[in-house]
């Protein structure tokens, strides 16, 4: 009877406790739980795009939409400052005017609540535009971490035909035209962007943009011939000409060590 009496005390001490490990282990999590998502709540950046033709600039948010995304350029090299670009299966677009840099990182898979946030399209950029959240740690959650997309391997003339915009490309078979070949990727202790040029070997060319502020500023446009990494961007100046642009993610990114062509 006494040995009965002790089973059934440790066996109801067990019950009570164990809620407190699940609890512990629930609060070790770096991910707060997700509330279940109803399907007409998920958008993907192909229906972000089709919202700002129907609506206009400008529209905001102003129901708890959701995106998930995986983050394919962050600000931690400096070519951007408080912005990162993400993608996902449907297309990619610039999330804009973050609280504070450093907030996301190439590779992580987030989910974004929408409420509040402003589809802008500057000069031709589609950007999600957060500079009305107060919190964006509020707003954007990582999923994910360390899960990088690979890049699409397209041509200069594949850009242009804007099906990348704002997404991760690789090019093949380019090289800096001669004349950037003495020059660097951008003004060392300036305070806007540099433009430098590339050509593939039948001639076309695109922007290599790159801010005065990034981190390889200063190192000189390489001379030969190779392959580069980057993010496409779109910019339609005042007289309405569209440039297609690359923003270089990192130096480690631009691999130009053969013949030029």
């Amino acid at each position: 009877m006494y040995k009965m009496k002790n089973r059934y005390i440790i066996f109801l001490a067990a019950v009570l406790i164990a809620p407190f490990f699940m609890t512990s282990c629930d609060e070790e999590l770096d991910v707060p739980p997700i509330d279940t998502v109803e399907e007409h709540e998920l958008l993907t950046i192909a229906d972000i795009y089709q919202i700002h033709a129907d609506s206009g600039n400008n529209y905001t948010f102003e129901d708890d939409y959701i995106l998930y995304a995986t983050v394919t350029m962050d600000d931690i090299e400096g070519n951007i400052y408080k912005e990162a670009y993400v993608e996902d299966t449907s297309g990619g677009i610039n999330i804009y005017k973050l609280g504070y840099a450093g907030i996301l990182e190439v590779g992580q898979y987030i989910r974004i609540n929408l409420k509040g946030v402003e589809v802008v399209e500057w000069a031709g950029k589609m950007e999600l535009k957060f500079e009305n959240i107060l919190d964006v740690n509020k707003s954007i959650i990582i999923q994910k971490n360390e899960v990088p997309l690979t890049p699409t391997l397209v041509t200069i003339e594949d850009i242009e035909t804007g099906e990348y915009e704002c997404e991760l490309v690789q090019l093949e078979a380019i090289q800096f035209l001669a004349a950037d070949t003495n020059k660097t990727y951008a003004t060392y202790g300036g305070t806007f962007a540099t433009d430098r040029n590339a050509q593939d070997s039948f001639g076309n060319s695109i922007i290599i943009r790159t801010s005065d502020y990034s981190d390889f500023a200063n190192y000189e446009i390489p001379n030969g011939s190779g392959s580069i990494v980057a993010i496409v961007t779109k910019y339609i100046d005042s007289n309405n000409n569209t440039k297609w642009q690359l923003l270089v993610r990192s130096i480690n990114e631009v691999d130009m060590n053969e013949p030029r062509f």
